[in-house]
């Protein structure tokens, strides 16, 4: 269990770094770390936590509790990004719905670019991490040690 622990913090450690590494690219938030905390924007760093460790612990609990099979499983990356933006859309949608209304203005929220807002906040961070965490459970699950060496042994004595 302990080398499990040591390959999920170095999966994470890499899934991290290439989310900072992407941060760089044009229409993801970049994130500038200053030592002026009144301006430090906690989120884009902060999310990729809990996004990586939330989506690791929650594909074997979907697996027991809710009987999701392989496939799904393989394809949940592909639905977390659709969900992760349709969740997105609708929060923006009623915010600026909302502020609008609050405001007294007549705006439509209709107009709104989504998939630029999307691409400009911390919640793709959050997303991506999940792919990073879903990521490392199939690779530690697959590419394990003793249940690769266990399966081949078991198999070459019963040929």
């Amino acid at each position: 269990m302990n080398s499990d622990i040591v390959k999920v913090a170095f999966i994470f450690v890499l899934v991290y770094g290439a989310l900072f590494a992407l941060s760089f690219l044009e229409p993801l938030q970049t994130w500038n770390f200053t030592f002026d905390f009144g301006k430090l924007d906690y989120t884009l760093f902060l999310l990729p936590i809990p996004g990586f460790f939330f989506i690791y612990s929650l594909i074997p609990w979907m697996r027991q509790e809710l009987g999701f099979g392989r496939m799904f499983i393989m394809a949940f990356p592909i639905l977390l990004i659709i969900f992760s933006f349709i969740a997105f859309a609708v929060a923006v949608f009623y915010f600026y719905g909302n502020q609008a209304s609050l405001a007294g203005v007549d705006i439509s929220a209709f107009n709104l670019d989504y998939i630029s807002l999307f691409l400009g906040s911390s919640f793709i961070y959050f997303m991506l991490a999940g792919v990073g965490g879903w990521g490392a459970r199939i690779l530690i699950e697959n590419f394990d040690e003793t249940s690769g060496n266990s399966e081949s042994h078991g198999s070459s004595k019963s040929n």
